[in-house]
């Protein structure tokens, strides 16, 4: 059988003292840590999740400006080329204008040498023929 005295009422004092005791010197003080880490923690994983999301601007940032320089650079490209290749238009246009006066002055100049060739010709042609028809005349 159960017997309820007097020591029993001890105990349970006992008992609420030592878990009063407990929960002060032991529970208290680990809870208080605990909380105190997971505190931290997610202190911890804010800053991460921040950090992150600053990366992802940067990344995002860089791309853009990586986009903006590659346009930029095709753009000085094409002015660069475009430029060259105008250079080269005007150069070879004044090339061509020059060698077009250089062959109308040529032509004009054998034109010239074949007019004074004829001339020369006509005459020499004239004196060779007086000096048939002279032979031919005297022979007969």
């Amino acid at each position: 059988m159960l017997y309820i005295d007097y020591t029993l009422v001890i105990q349970i004092v006992q008992f609420l003292i030592i878990i009063y005791l407990g929960k002060k010197m032991i529970m208290d003080p680990v809870m208080g840590t605990i909380n105190t880490r997971d505190s931290k923690i997610d202190g911890m994983k804010q800053e991460a999740e921040g950090l992150k999301a600053k990366v992802e601007q940067y990344k995002t940032d860089y791309t853009a400006k990586m986009a903006e320089m590659r346009t930029e650079l095709a753009d000085y490209h094409k002015k660069i080329k475009d430029e060259a290749t105008k250079d080269a238009n005007l150069m070879v246009s004044t090339v061509k204008s020059e060698l077009d006066a250089k062959i109308q002055s040529a032509k004009s100049e054998i034109q010239a040498e074949s007019e004074k060739a004829k001339a020369q010709m006509d005459s020499m042609v004239k004196e060779i023929s007086d000096i048939i028809v002279d032979r031919i005349m005297l022979s007969a």
